[in-house]
């Protein structure tokens, strides 16, 4: 599904007209459900928070529907006195803790006047944060079409997959910054002249303490990328020791030949291999 800034109302008829039914991560609502008092503003604390402890997804304000399917746009949510600034501003305030990187979306109706919109609501799956809690102090999740309260035992999981995914987080985000700092060095390296001769420690690549201390950090990474990562290492080391001893006629100085050339582009796509890899891991929910 297209993400809440793509959508207009050409898409809101196309939903409509292939009868896209409302699902773990699709909910529509009546313009009627926005309203200032305070059954509506809880009710949206409840829809939004269970979204964002289960999948995420899409909660569409000006949308009938029977039975779950959509059939049509109706008058429109009145934007002069619903303000999507006063949207945010609930969501923001009934929901504890507060859920990063909603996104709103009012999209302008022919024919319903110039101050009616649909109000298209994204709610991404929540991560180190959850799970947030709705206005009564409870926790919701998405289930068949609605939003229920969670188990206990839910709750538990849920505070526990946020506790791993901020470990696997940090886990990955620390030598992420590392890798990309030695990817640059190696590539700088890259450039120089294989003819010219150079103080050693000039060619030589500089790996930090704090990568090469990161043991325990790296356990919680996986198995194949802990081992391209010191895969990479062992490849610099190796450099670095070439560097040391080649020309030894030079004393000081060394240059870097073809062969050394050639070690610097493995090296070079060995870490961009594990930072790629890395991005991914700060992207998924473990």
């Amino acid at each position: 599904m297209r993400d809440a800034k793509d959508w207009d109302e050409a898409y809101l008829l196309e939903l409509i007209a292939v009868g896209e039914q409302e699902s773990l991560t699709l909910d529509y609502k009546a313009s009627a459900d926005l309203a200032k008092d305070n059954s509506k503003r809880n009710a949206v604390s409840k829809d939004v928070s269970a979204f964002a402890n289960s999948a995420g997804g899409f909660i569409v304000y000006g949308i009938l529907e029977n039975k779950h399917v959509p059939t049509s746009i109706d008058v429109g949510v009145g934007r002069n006195i619903l303000t999507k600034e006063w949207l945010e501003s609930i969501i923001k305030s009934v929901i504890q803790p507060v859920v990063d990187a909603v996104a709103i979306k009012s999209i302008d109706i022919q024919g319903r006047g110039d101050d009616k919109v649909v109000y298209v609501v994204q709610i991404p799956q929540s991560t180190s944060r959850a799970p947030h809690q709705a206005f009564d102090h409870r926790y919701y999740k998405r289930f068949n079409f609605e939003s229920a309260p969670m188990e206990d035992y839910e709750v538990r999981d849920l505070m526990r997959r946020s506790i791993e995914y901020g470990r696997k987080y940090g886990a990955a985000w620390d030598p992420n910054v590392e890798i990309n700092r030695l990817i640059t060095s190696i590539n700088e390296r890259g450039q120089i002249d294989g003819s010219a001769y150079l103080p050693r420690d000039r060619l030589m690549i500089s790996v930090s303490s704090s990568l090469r201390s990161a043991g325990s950090t790296l356990a919680l990474l996986p198995k194949p990328l802990r081992k391209e990562m010191s895969h990479l290492l062992r490849e610099v080391d190796e450099f670095n020791s070439i560097i040391e001893t080649t020309d030894p006629g030079q004393r000081d100085q060394a240059r870097l030949n073809e062969n050394r050339k050639k070690d610097l582009v493995t090296m070079f796509q060995i870490g961009l291999q594990i930072s790629s890899a890395l991005e991914q891991l700060l992207d998924v929910e473990p």
